[in-house]
């Protein structure tokens, strides 16, 4: 997968926190890439559960372990410093690959795109939760047929060229939501993701109900706080902001519906997960409320509290 000399031509660059029970399957996956390409792959830990030394085990693997804490955007700022090829691949260490993830990664880089990202599919379908996390974080990118033209790409299934990270990058410090900010760069000067089907990513979770709605409450205030802070917004368009969340639930849960009815995934994880999904729509609601009426410092620096 790695040459000493010759550059590849794909670096994958993972990012980790406490993820020990995830990072075999996920490198395990990329052990069994079938492709023509070279990659290298590059971990980015700052785990306390011993991630760190089960990466190891593979010796395909550059692993850089942190004793602070990094957020997604930091360590992916440290990966794509070592990274030595023109096209980097970004996952996480909760997420799985097809197969041929590389390939298709490398044969959708040959359109004019900066950036190009999959589906996410659930990698924990015997979970309920996890198929209301499912639903909630990643309605955006869900399976379907064709390719499309997209705002923005989860992090976890994102790739660019390099020169659209030199450009737009790098990915914002110390909060969640750097990769929208990277995107928001990138949409001033015209730019879209291109999100291509056969690029797919798996994306695992172990939360509990309340784990998956404290997280959601935290990622979302993030993703106010940013807005708030890229936007400049003054006082009274932070309180309009924080209000006009009242009606997120009502306006968010529906469209969810109507993405997951247009995608392939069967409709009846939807209706079985519903209530859980309301939930996670209301704590996202919540935690953005939160964000508009308490932005301070975190919101573009190093994090106050570690989130959970």
């Amino acid at each position: 997968m790695r040459d000493a000399h010759v550059p590849p031509d794909v670096s994958v660059v993972i990012t980790a926190f406490n993820e020990r029970h995830a990072i075999e399957r996920c490198l395990t996956s990329l052990a069994r890439q079938q492709t023509s390409h070279t990659f290298e792959v590059i971990l980015i830990d700052s785990s306390t559960d011993g991630t760190d030394a089960a990466a190891r085990r593979f010796s395909f693997v550059q692993v850089r372990h942190f004793a602070e804490r990094r957020y997604c955007g930091d360590a992916r700022n440290e990966g794509v410093a070592l990274a030595r090829a023109d096209l980097i691949a970004f996952l996480d260490a909760d997420c799985f690959v097809a197969s041929d993830w590389v390939e298709q990664i490398v044969r959708a880089h040959r359109t004019p795109h900066l950036a190009v990202g999959g589906v996410i599919e659930n990698g924990t379908p015997e979970s309920l939760v996890a198929w209301a996390y499912y639903f909630c974080e990643f309605n955006l990118w869900l399976p379907r047929e064709s390719e499309v033209s997209v705002p923005q790409m989860a992090g976890c299934a994102l790739s660019v060229k390099r020169g659209a990270f030199d450009r737009y990058g790098p990915f914002l410090t110390g909060t969640y939501c750097s990769d929208s900010v990277f995107h928001w760069r990138m949409a001033n000067d015209g730019h879209r993701v291109l999100s291509v089907p056969t690029i797919r990513v798996f994306h695992t979770v172990r939360y509990r109900v309340g784990e998956f709605l404290r997280h959601v409450v935290e990622h979302r205030r993030c993703y106010a706080r940013v807005i708030a802070r890229q936007n400049g917004f003054s006082a009274r368009q932070r309180v309009v902001a924080a209000l006009t969340t009242a009606v997120l639930p009502l306006l968010l849960f529906p469209v969810i519906a109507w993405r997951v009815a247009r995608s392939s995934v069967p409709i009846r994880h939807f209706l079985f997960s519903a209530p859980l999904v309301l939930l996670g729509v209301i704590a996202r609601a919540w935690g953005e409320f939160l964000g508009y009426v308490r932005v301070g410092a975190g919101a573009t620096g190093r994090p106050q509290a570690s989130p959970a």
